[in-house]
């Protein structure tokens, strides 16, 4: 085979490899009221998400896992998992919660401790963004010294799009960070067990709903007039 020859051949396979390459990373989860769409080369420290009923549950696992923990200084561990959310034909997209938790320790006075916090963030298709904090739904407490034993920790946030979304882009963030301040000796560790992010749908309103809601409004308007008069 010539140069020239070669290169053609190699041009011809890049052509038809590319973009199925491209696609491979697109994922798909169909459910009963939407489909959720991620890239699979993308998923970092959440780990691979299933859709359960009309929830989105990612279950972080691994060594040393979706943690931050340190026993002198700060270490601060950041994730973020995008997605693309499509109502099925016949829903709206009405509201998104999230919930997430795990556990932790530390121990060193005032001069350790950990915290959980992050955003979600909702773009509709087309729409400006919503974006909520992520709150730890409660106070983090300090272990006796040398106390290792694990506590849960858990936080939320929630959002709702505007009526009649039916397509949005979505991202979880997830921020732990563990702190120990020299030259107290201590240790902190947190870590994220579970991420779930429900999905709230309504139906599209029917025709006749429609119908009667227009004669409902004219009625009213009608009444309204001849009292006036």
């Amino acid at each position: 085979m010539s140069p020239k020859q070669a290169a053609a051949a190699l041009a011809i396979l890049a052509g038809c490899v590319g973009p199925h390459a491209a696609q491979a990373a697109q994922v798909t989860l169909s459910g009963t009221h939407f489909d959720v769409t991620f890239d699979d080369t993308r998923l970092g420290l959440f780990g691979l998400p299933a859709l359960v009923g009309n929830s989105i549950v990612w279950f972080p696992s691994g060594s040393p896992g979706f943690t931050a923990q340190t026993d002198r200084g700060v270490d601060v561990t950041n994730a973020t998992f995008a997605m693309t959310v499509t109502a099925k034909p016949g829903f709206f997209l009405t509201g998104f919660s999230l919930t997430e938790g795990g556990d932790y320790f530390f121990f060193g006075g005032q001069r350790s401790g950990v915290a959980a916090s992050g955003q979600l963030r909702v773009t509709p298709l087309p729409g400006a963004t919503s974006r909520d904090a992520i709150s730890a739904d409660n106070s983090f407490a300090a272990n006796a010294d040398f106390d290792f034993t694990t506590r849960p920790w858990s936080a939320s946030a929630s959002l709702a799009p505007a009526q009649g979304t039916t397509r949005v882009n979505a991202s979880v963030q997830n921020i732990l960070s563990a702190y120990v301040i020299p030259p107290v000796l201590g240790y902190a560790f947190i870590e994220t067990k579970e991420v779930m992010l429900g999905i709230t749908v309504s139906p599209v309103p029917e025709p006749q709903t429609y119908a009667l809601m227009i004669a409902g409004v004219a009625v009213v308007g009608f009444v309204v007039l001849r009292r006036r008069r």
